[in-house]
């Protein structure tokens, strides 16, 4: 069971991983990455349980929960890899209306002000000095 404990570490490390990429929203191509990582300690911890639940005396129902929870893993997989890999065949962006008008995407320069200028000035001149 010593040899059991690094590998449920290490799924719980990758998919501590994973959540916090959800929650950053990295976008779904870090996640796909970080997924298939996950996947590949599950399919570890599965390995170990079924080589060694009667040495070990592992009961039977946690061998299926880890292949219930990794088929569920398997098609947030699908979903995931599936979004990124639509996201990288999409066509990328035109040109933005800045570039077909031709006008710079840069704000215009402020105008200065005239010294002793202000709010109250129209234009014909200050209408509290009047």
């Amino acid at each position: 069971m010593k040899n059991f404990m690094p590998l449920r570490q290490e799924a719980e490390k990758r998919g501590r991983l994973l959540k916090e990429s959800g929650e950053k929203r990295q976008g779904a191509e870090v996640a796909c990455k970080l997924i298939n990582s996950f996947i590949q300690a599950e399919v570890k911890m599965i390995k170990y349980i079924e080589t060694n639940s009667a040495r070990c005396g592992i009961p039977p129902q946690i061998s299926e929960q880890l292949k219930k929870g990794h088929k569920g893993s398997e098609g947030m997989q699908e979903k995931i890899c599936g979004a990124a890999a639509q996201m990288k065949n999409q066509a990328p962006a035109g040109p933005s209306l800045s570039d077909l008008v031709g006008s710079s995407a840069q704000a215009p320069e402020p105008v200065s002000k005239k010294s002793g200028a202000s709010t109250f000035d129209t234009l014909s001149g200050n209408a509290l000095t009047r």
